[in-house]
């Protein structure tokens, strides 16, 4: 049956990590704008898409691809960083479980340093004053607290005038403050997607910062042979130039090709869901079947 609605935007965050929008909300936003489906991505966990289900079961014509967005080890290219779309996954997995327990206790270790750092420098913080800025932050098994969140506080407390002059000045990866997390190896992080069902997707690839197209293929070439599935060649951030290049790649490559915006709410007021505009049929049909059935 052919999908009356053609747009997609496979790659958002909600209040479940470091977006302001709640999961429900963001599901009503994706149907006003009239997208044909959305898949919710939040960094490292997947406790916001119980909700997200929920109200999605209100729109017959909004198809809800659950999701999530993990960081990978990287260090070949300066300033260079790797994420790893899940999309497609399912989160009662007990691989993806156990990945993103990882991760979190990851970043429960990884949040006191960044609060030392910052008292140390004279800054009035504690971590009750984050977990305020944390939806749902008395469940520890559930919650997911970072950098965004501290930018809060230090923007609430007249430290900064911005979450972005708060990154610049005291958390972002040359600010005294900064404190580097621990990230899984790329196979990890596939691995853990493709055992739970999904595609392992190579988010954002310009911010991989490869100096050249032969860099960039070799690396994909190598994340395939670990079970990379495909590349997001369309992306808020990507130049036409850039979106043409990695489209080329993917076919070459035979990689799912997907698109979404980054959507984060007022965390980047200048990213709107649904945008650049991603048509529903750039999905493989493979995948298409998967995730739509008859409705693709």
């Amino acid at each position: 049956m052919e999908h009356p609605r053609r747009l997609i935007d496979l790659h958002t965050h909600s209040t479940a990590s470091d977006g302001t929008v709640s999961p429900s909300d963001l599901i009503d936003l994706a149907d006003r704008r009239k997208l044909a489906a959305v898949a919710i991505t939040d960094h490292d966990t997947t406790t916001g898409l119980p909700a997200a289900v929920a109200r999605a079961e209100r729109y017959p014509q909004l198809h809800l691809i659950p999701g999530i967005e993990i960081s990978a080890m990287f260090s070949e290219n300066p300033g260079g960083i790797m994420h790893i779309l899940g999309l497609g996954v399912d989160p009662d997995s007990p691989s993806l479980k156990k990945l993103c327990r990882h991760l979190r206790q990851q970043r429960e270790q990884r949040n006191p340093r960044i609060i030392a750092k910052l008292q140390s420098l004279g800054i009035d913080i504690e971590m009750d004053d984050v977990l305020q800025q944390v939806p749902g932050s008395q469940n520890p098994d559930e919650r997911i607290v970072g950098r965004v969140h501290m930018a809060k506080v230090l923007v609430n407390k007249g430290f900064a005038k911005s979450t972005q002059e708060a990154f610049d000045r005291y958390l972002g990866g040359d600010a005294p403050a900064f404190v580097d997390k621990e990230r899984l190896t790329p196979r990890e992080a596939i691995t853990g997607i493709v055992d739970s069902g999904g595609a392992a997707v190579i988010a954002h690839p310009a911010q991989l910062r490869c100096c050249n197209s032969a860099q960039l293929r070799r690396l994909l070439k190598e994340l395939i042979a670990v079970g990379l599935t495909g590349l997001e060649c369309y992306h808020s951030q990507h130049t036409p130039e850039q979106t043409r290049l990695y489209l080329d790649f993917a076919r070459e490559l035979n990689l799912l090709v997907t698109g979404g915006s980054d959507y984060h709410g007022l965390g980047k007021p200048d990213t709107p869901l649904g945008v650049p505009r991603v048509p529903l049929s750039v999905i493989r049909d493979d995948w298409a079947q998967k995730w739509f059935g008859d409705r693709a």
